[in-house]
């Protein structure tokens, strides 16, 4: 099986494969396929800043950066969603409002991966006199 072995090898780290082979172990391998997806697959996502704190009424928005297996940045769909609504809010583009006191995650995922941002919502201090 040397030279299924050397097939595999070539493959980087992440990328699905579908191999099927039949190898003796003369090393001779018929019937190889060889499948690779289309397009890149997310394989994280980060999303910033990964923490905040916010006066009650303020807003923030957060970006979330997909990246495929190998590091490069690749576009996908992004959904967002809080932990607690209540305390801070998230729009589908990741626009975050602060509701009331409290803390929330506010989570980004694409490509069944995901990350967050933590967001602290505070009473603003009354204005120095």
């Amino acid at each position: 099986m040397p030279r299924m072995s050397r097939i595999v090898s070539r493959i980087s780290a992440g990328v699905a494969l579908t191999a099927l082979a039949a190898c003796s172990l003369s090393d001779d391998c018929t019937g190889t396929l060889v499948t690779a997806p289309s397009g890149n697959a997310v394989a994280s996502v980060v999303v910033s800043p990964s923490s905040a704190t916010l006066d009650i009424g303020r807003t923030l928005q957060l970006n979330a950066t997909l990246f495929d297996a190998s590091g490069e940045e690749v576009s996908g769909d992004v959904s967002w969603t809080s932990s607690d609504s209540g305390v801070a809010s998230v729009t589908d583009s990741g626009l975050v409002t602060a509701e009331a006191e409290g803390t929330a995650t506010i989570s980004a995922s694409a490509g069944g991966q995901s990350d967050s941002a933590v967001v602290t919502v505070v009473t603003p201090s009354p204005p120095s006199p």
